[in-house]
Parts: C-alpha cells; sequence; structure tokens
C-alpha cells in the first residue's frame, strides 16, 4: 500500500483528494466554530478588521491541522519507500512532498516565535448577568458583578444602590520594578444611546500599584438619579495598562428597580 502511494497516480489522487477533504472539514469546522461564538456574543461590538484576522486566524491554524494530520502518513509512507528502495530514490515525486512541507515548516515558525510580538485576545463571558469582557494582552480569569459582597446572577440593581464590576485574576500587566500601572473609564448610557456619566478615568492620579495587589481590578458603579425605575442602562467599563498594551472592555446592561 504504502508503495502505491508514491508509485501508483489513481494511489495519489486519492490521497490528495483525501487531503483536501480533510482540509474542508477542518475549515468548515473553524467557520462554525466563529459562527457560533459571534452569536454568543452578538451584543458586544467589534471591529471588522479584527474580526477578519481572526478569521484568517482560525483558517490557518485549521490548515495546518489538517497538513500535522497528513503529515504521519507521508513520514511513514517515505520510510517504507526508502526501506523498499534505499538507494533509487525518484526525486520527482517530492513535488508532491513539497507543498505540504513548506505548510508545515511555515507552522513551526509561527507557533516558535517569541509570544511578546503576537496580540492574544479573547472574550469572556458570565451568563448570569450577561456582563460579557473583551479582552486584548491582559486576560481577566473570571468577570462578575458584585453586591453587598455577593456575586449576582441577575442584573436587577435597586435604584439608589452602588455594584462592583470585578475582573479577577488578571495576567499580562506589564510590570516596572515591581509596580503596574491600570486606567479606568466608566460609562453609562440611557436607552437612547444618552450618556448620562461619562469618566476618563477614575483611577487618574492614584493608577499605581504593586503588583500583588493589582490581580483584581473592580469598578464601582452607582445607580440614582436621573436613572429612573424600570429602565435599562448600558455600563461600559474599560480598564488599561498604562505601562503596556493590554485592555479590559467590560459591557453589562443592568435594570434600575425600586428598593425590595
Amino acid at each position: 500500500m504504502m508503495y502505491n502511494f508514491f508509485y501508483a497516480k489513481p494511489q495519489m489522487k486519492t490521497q490528495l483528494q483525501l487531503l483536501k477533504a480533510v482540509l474542508l472539514v477542518c475549515n468548515a469546522a473553524a467557520l462554525l466554530l466563529y459562527a457560533f461564538l459571534r452569536l454568543l456574543f452578538y451584543d458586544f461590538p467589534f471591529e471588522v478588521t479584527d474580526e477578519l484576522g481572526t478569521i484568517a486566524k482560525l483558517l490557518s491554524v485549521a490548515s495546518g491541522f489538517s497538513c500535522i494530520i497528513s503529515l504521519p502518513f507521508i513520514i511513514a509512507a517515505m520510510l517504507e519507500y526508502y526501506k523498499i528502495h534505499p538507494v533509487r530514490l525518484r526525486f520527482p515525486r517530492l513535488k508532491y512532498m513539497l507543498p505540504g512541507a513548506a505548510v508545515a515548516i511555515l507552522l513551526v515558525v509561527l507557533l516558535s516565535c517569541n509570544g511578546n510580538t503576537m496580540i492574544a485576545k479573547g472574550i469572556k463571558k458570565d451568563f448570569g448577568t450577561g456582563l460579557t469582557s473583551s479582552w486584548s494582552n491582559m486576560e481577566p480569569e473570571k468577570v462578575m458583578l458584585v453586591m453587598n459582597n455577593e456575586v449576582l446572577n441577575h442584573t436587577d440593581i435597586p435604584l439608589g444602590e452602588s455594584f462592583l464590576l470585578v475582573n479577577d485574576n488578571i495576567k499580562g500587566l506589564k510590570v516596572k520594578e515591581g509596580k503596574v500601572s491600570v486606567g479606568c473609564s466608566l460609562t453609562i448610557r440611557d436607552k437612547n444611546g444618552t450618556a448620562l456619566l461619562d469618566i476618563k478615568d477614575l483611577f487618574e492620579g492614584r493608577d499605581t500599584f504593586d503588583e500583588k495587589d493589582a490581580k483584581m481590578l473592580k469598578c464601582t458603579v452607582s445607580t440614582g438619579k436621573p436613572m429612573e425605575w424600570e429602565e435599562k442602562y448600558d455600563v461600559a467599563v474599560t480598564f488599561w495598562d498604562k505601562y503596556g498594551d493590554g485592555k479590559i472592555d467590560n459591557k453589562v446592561t443592568i435594570r434600575c428597580i425600586d428598593i425590595p
């Protein structure tokens, strides 16, 4: 069978068709995964260039995975052929393997690149509250809303009360001499998109912390006039690394209710 892999054209054609099928399946699965995540986070804004880059990366990984799946079979075929024909190797047959080898080498090079030159991005969502956090080079392990020392699984906030928007166990902040520097902006908009509150940097003037004290980033959000009962409001909180290029964008929609 391995001998036919190199010499019988129908067998080579079958192998190429199999590789094409694997490529198609892997890339289709990558696109379906992207579509599923996009639907899951439909309420989160995105930039076209970022989304195109994400799709390109997904397809590249899927294609590389397809080549990796095929690589053991190619190597096994080469070893068996060399065992049968240790001297007389038909070099023209290499033209069938060069594209796959080139893709495999390129994939290894990309995966071996220094992690500092690659942008890490992701999205996390608290399904109890709908709190969504989009992060870049600065990742929270968990995102949540907390009120009266209790983690919320809803977004009904009594008018006049405050709650915390929390990003816990932060990774990726750039450290200088044991210190990190973080900014925090807060915006609250009504259902018409009118900004009721827009603070550019809540941490201004006190934005430097010991590294060990910056594992949890939280923003206090207060409710009150001109907010009204039974109305919904969009809350956006952004944390960013002032020493680096990390950023976390948090979004949640709350409903102000009467004090129970």
